[in-house]
């Protein structure tokens, strides 16, 4: 890009002042510059001032407290926990005009007393050459790692979804690990689900018939039993196919027998479930009243759907004029809690964020377009944007030509393929026979439970769409009977032209009871995570209560619930 950066005022004619932040944070101030002129800044040579951080407030002042769980660890630990370190495998050398990269979507835990000592413990899964990490807690925020050969065997997986449930009802939590990294083909070793079995006492040992082949990058996996039989059953969400951007991969409703040995139902009984698209998140809960728990799903080009389970034709069976149909999210995760304590569940849902490079609505959707248009064996992807009615390519000339050469005979000239929208730059008849998919809702928002399976969607504060919402746990912050939110995001793994985001840090959102919820300043939270946040879990003491933050390719951030916010935060 240009080092030049051109700013527009409109009809201003005045400008009070030119504020400049260099890398380090520092930053440079000019007061009333001058309108239509150059100016040439170096960090080196102006005058700067001190950081643009947030002013540090006492810490009994903040909402949460960073625990260190032990100063002197090696460089491979912090605060008692390893670092999830990712490879270096990148998408966008295999895979040609895709949006985002999805080999990097760890690393998630799963929380449980696994040793039967009343303290919840925690596993973290893995990634290729480091193998996920049980860790037993030993109170007061205290973990120890223990090693499990058994998952250490699998080193060469990449891990993403993970459970513990009591698969076999004995008593104890046993632990699903799924597998994802998108850097695998479909048919793989490491594309198999993992099924490890507790003594009772923190030891696993794998069932290897627990479950069926696999040929899905893995998004979520969630124990519900729907059927009334005693057992937990599963649904497990296919977030891609390998390497394939784009395509619907394999989603699951997995039958348990009772002995924690499972048979998906979804291929045959509901078909819709198994294909229902690139799935990020799911939730078992009863929205609709009836005491029967339902499945809800949401994830990329997707709306959120909502399945109720039908005893007697033994099929789930979808929620119709939910008002929630029409919103083509990029979904990134779903969380279920009654916020205006009307004894109904209503939904979180997050989003990508209204600050994203790509800017749809209703009238302007991001359509995605799957096909072999060359004809060359090899699933092309255009992606395209609204203009005047006209669905036109996002990507450069030269990044589609790469991939389709057969562009470039009737596109000879830069001024050609500007003009020019993907029916005008395909034949009809190629592009019909073409999986067609679309983004036309951005905003995080929470979905208020009107009954009879219908929803009135409200988006949440400003500040939560300057970012992704990855994760959302919801507790009760303030001990006001209230549920608030914990949440937070970040994507850094688009493609350079769409760029990151990168503007939450963590964030706090307090609720009045009614469903509104006011963001919290970051210097009053005590938050501080840049990364990009891939789930948040709770983790009782005897005495205590914290969050456990992880981030991709960072240490897990361990945090304490410090204090009560005081009533002018609220």
């Amino acid at each position: 890009m240009d080092y030049k950066i051109i700013i527009g005022l409109g009809k201003a004619t005045q400008i009070d002042s030119m504020i400049v932040q260099w890398p380090d944070l520092s930053f440079s101030k000019y007061l009333h510059p001058g309108l239509n002129r150059v100016y040439n800044l170096k960090q080196n040579e102006e005058k700067r001032y001190a950081p643009l951080s947030a002013k540090k407030i006492a810490d009994h002042n903040t909402i949460f407290d960073s625990v260190k769980n032990n100063p002197i660890a090696p460089d491979s630990y912090r605060d008692g926990f390893e670092k999830h370190t990712e490879d270096d495998y990148v998408d966008f050398f295999y895979e040609r005009n895709i949006p985002r990269m999805l080999s990097r979507e760890g690393p998630k835990a799963a929380v449980g007393d696994v040793d039967g000592d009343s303290l919840e413990d925690v596993f973290i899964g893995g990634t290729a050459g480091h193998a996920g990490q049980l860790y037993l807690q030993k109170g007061d925020g205290k973990f120890m790692k223990k090693e499990e050969k058994g998952i250490e065997q699998f080193m060469d997986f990449e891990d993403v979804a993970v459970l513990l449930f009591d698969c076999d009802h004995d008593g104890d939590l046993d632990l699903l690990i799924c597998p994802g990294g998108n850097n695998v083909s479909a048919n793989s070793r490491q594309m198999q689900l993992r099924l490890f079995k507790n003594d009772g006492k923190g030891n696993f040992r794998l069932d290897a018939e627990a479950f069926p082949s696999n040929n899905a990058n893995i998004s979520v996996a969630v124990a519900c039993d729907f059927d009334n039989d005693g057992d937990l059953d599963l649904f497990i969400g296919g977030r891609s196919v390998p390497q394939e951007y784009g395509l619907a991969p394999s989603s699951y409703i997995f039958v348990n027998d009772g002995k924690g040995h499972f048979t998906d139902m979804a291929k045959t009984k509901n078909p819709d479930i198994a294909n229902i698209g690139m799935v990020t998140g799911a939730a078992w809960a009863d929205v609709t009243g009836d005491a029967q728990k339902e499945l809800i799903v949401v994830g990329e080009w997707m709306t959120p759907r909502i399945f109720s389970y039908n005893q007697s034709a033994k099929k789930f069976e979808e929620l119709q004029n939910t008002n929630l149909q029409n919103l083509y999210g990029w979904w990134q995760t779903v969380t279920v809690a009654d916020v205006n304590g009307d004894g109904k569940e209503d939904l979180l849902l997050g989003n990508i964020g209204k600050n994203f490079y790509l800017r749809p609505d209703s009238d302007h959707p991001i359509k995605l377009w799957v096909g072999d248009f060359d004809q060359n064996g090899i699933t092309d992807k255009i992606l395209t944007y609204t203009v005047n009615g006209k669905d036109k390519p996002v990507f450069l000339k030269h990044d589609l030509e790469d991939a389709m050469p057969l562009l470039k005979k009737n596109n000879l000239r830069h001024a050609d393929y500007a003009t020019k929208s993907v029916q005008e730059l395909l034949p009809s008849e190629t592009l019909n026979k073409a999986i067609l998919r679309q983004f036309n809702y951005s905003a995080s928002c929470v979905a208020i439970n009107k009954g009879n399976g219908k929803f009135l969607v409200n988006e949440l504060p400003a500040m939560i769409q300057l970012s992704s919402m990855n994760a959302i746990h919801c507790m009760d912050l303030n001990n006001d009977g209230y549920t608030d939110i914990v949440s937070g995001g970040n994507q850094f793994d688009f493609i350079p032209q769409l760029e990151r985001l990168d503007a939450s840090s963590g964030d706090v959102l307090l609720n009045d009871g009614k469903g509104n919820f006011k963001w919290i300043e970051a210097t009053e939270t005590g938050l501080d995570l840049k990364g990009e946040l891939r789930d948040i879990v709770e983790l009782d003491s005897k005495n205590k209560k914290y969050l456990l933050f992880l981030q991709n390719d960072e240490y897990p951030v361990l945090y304490e619930l410090k204090r009560i916010p005081k009533e002018k935060d609220q």
